[in-house]
């Protein structure tokens, strides 16, 4: 009979799970932009229902007398993965704040490379359980980083040619809070990975 899974993987499957699924979102967001304008409350349906799961992750940590690694690291993972949903959000909602009217490609770029990344956290994430003997975990990990180091030449790119090509104002302050709320995102990715790389570290 097989051994039934802890169910802090189980939980910490299902946030990923809600990532993907958000992330997902957040490319056709801002690939149909501005026609997409009328999704973006859906976004927020993902960062309520992310929340949920890690609020249970944080009170079963609570009761729990025996977790499947350090309690610190997990809570610490749920936190990073609830941050990269919120950031998500953030950046969908503020393209309607701003009452932007146009998409720029770097921002779909860094859009679909925070979907690369998240694609590799639910990879990371569905092998967990077998962290101590599997090395795809620390390879789903370290090419979440890899992803964020790419991510940033866009970053840097995209902040080049909006100097360029604008003279200052509104636009280039939107646009700047924009990138730098994307860039966040994919920061809290790789952060969210880092945690996994030093459980499977620590275990060696």
């Amino acid at each position: 009979m097989a051994k039934k899974e802890d169910v802090f993987y189980t939980l910490l499957k299902r946030v990923a799970g809600q990532l993907l699924e958000a992330a997902e979102e957040y490319v056709s967001i801002m690939r149909d932009f501005p026609e997409s304008m009328a999704r973006i409350p859906r976004m927020k349906v993902h960062e309520t229902t992310t929340d949920e799961l890690v609020a249970d992750i944080m009170k079963r940590l609570y009761t729990s007398f025996i977790t499947p690694f350090e309690r610190e690291d997990i809570s610490d993972l749920a936190l990073r993965l609830d941050d990269v949903v919120d950031l998500m959000e953030a950046v969908s909602i503020r393209l309607d704040l701003f009452r932007l009217d146009h998409m720029r490609p770097e921002a779909v770029e860094m859009a679909e490379l925070t979907l690369k990344a998240v694609t590799e956290l639910k990879g990371m994430m569905e092998l967990l359980p077998r962290y101590k003997k599997d090395e795809g975990v620390m390879m789903h990990a370290i090419a979440v980083s890899r992803v964020e180091d790419g991510a940033d030449r866009v970053y840097q790119n995209a902040i080049r040619r909006l100097f360029s090509e604008e003279d200052g104002g509104k636009e280039v302050t939107t646009w700047l809070r924009i990138y730098e709320q994307m860039e966040n995102c994919l920061n809290a990715c790789d952060k969210a990975a880092g945690v996994v790389r030093s459980v499977v570290m620590k275990s060696a």
